[in-house]
């Protein structure tokens, strides 16, 4: 049955598995000695006294566990060099961001990121995601994946607010996050499908921001002279809008839906194209899909028509908790309006 609005081999790389509610990281997939030492040998012949120190404060923090304070707007400037000039050997590039991946792993890498709010050099780089190398690619998703260890971290990761480009179009974190995640799914490399999976996962973990709205105390006509709370919110309040008990209905922003659709997207073509989906990436997207459900049902019920997926035949019999995550979602989709 399709769903309406009418009615590989295993793959050779370290898998961080989904455990409960646990954010996935990849702490097993970086071997930051070994990225550093290939790095040094690419670049330590070619750098000035300056860049030579901050690659030795790079090491000071990520291999001699250094606290934070060697990390400075200097050292984020000669990373930022290095990400932007693309004549350089792209392992430059790789070696650099695994280094960076294996330092969002640590509960104070978050300072680090918080410089970056002016130039951008991070999220720029990450911006360019379809345009660099296969193993740029990994690298980047990488590094966004292991963000999500920390609160801090995963909040600037899913960074609302807008900044400009050099082309002048604006963007914001969590959009280049989400794009990342999307085009990383749908490839043909079964790492990044790996690593898109996990960031779609984190992403969808994460409680949704929304506005709460009192309905049973105010009529439609008089709810915009109402001050309503702002913040985040449960999934399992998200999850009981709609009960006859429930008081409050929650409004998420735009920016959220429109994540949601173009994840819910990616994970709809996954489904699609691939024949034998590992379990553990399936089970990310059902997962993900059921918790994208409360909030853009319609819109997912519509994507799948669009896509032309039949769920009930290409997700069900691989695992026994994806047949639970894929009952909840069938009986979201198919609830009564």
């Amino acid at each position: 049955m399709s769903f309406s609005t009418d009615s590989a081999p295993t793959p050779l790389f370290s898998r961080q598995m989904s455990i409960g509610d646990q954010a996935i990281t990849f702490k097993d997939t970086v071997n930051p000695r070994v990225d550093f030492d290939q790095l040094s040998k690419l670049i330590s012949d070619s750098l000035d006294d300056k860049e030579k120190e901050c690659l030795k404060d790079l090491k000071e923090y990520i291999i001699k566990k250094e606290d934070a304070w060697v990390l400075d707007q200097k050292l984020l400037n000669f990373i930022g060099g290095l990400l932007e000039h693309r004549s350089l050997n792209p392992d430059i590039r790789a070696r650099m961001l695994r280094l960076l991946a294996a330092g969002a792993l640590r509960q104070d890498f978050w300072s680090f990121l918080q410089m970056d709010r002016k130039n951008r050099h991070l999220m720029k780089y990450a911006n360019d995601f379809a345009d660099v190398q296969v193993e740029e690619q990994k690298a980047i998703c990488l590094f966004l994946c292991n963000n999500f260890s920390s609160g801090k971290g995963s909040e600037w990761m899913l960074y609302g607010s807008t900044w400009a480009l050099e082309n002048g179009q604006d963007t914001c974190n969590v959009r280049i996050t989400s794009r990342v995640a999307g085009y990383s799914l749908v490839s043909y490399t079964p790492s990044l499908q790996d690593y898109g999976s996990a960031l779609i996962y984190n992403i969808a973990l994460k409680e949704a921001k929304a506005l709460s709205v009192p309905v049973n105390k105010y009529t439609e006509e008089g709810l915009p002279t109402v001050d309503l709370e702002y913040g985040s919110v449960a999934d399992k309040d998200i999850m009981g809008m709609g009960t006859n008990s429930n008081e409050t209905q929650f409004v998420t922003l735009k920016i959220y839906n429109d994540i949601a659709m173009e994840l819910s997207m990616a994970i709809l073509k996954y489904i699609k194209k691939t024949k034998k989906p590992q379990e553990e990436i399936l089970y990310r997207c059902v997962k993900s899909l059921v918790k994208f459900s409360f909030i853009i049902r319609a819109d997912i019920l519509s994507s799948i028509a669009m896509v032309g997926v039949d769920l009930d035949t290409a997700v069900p019999g691989v695992s026994g908790r994806i047949d639970t995550a894929m009952a909840q979602l069938r009986q979201q989709l198919l609830k009564p309006n």
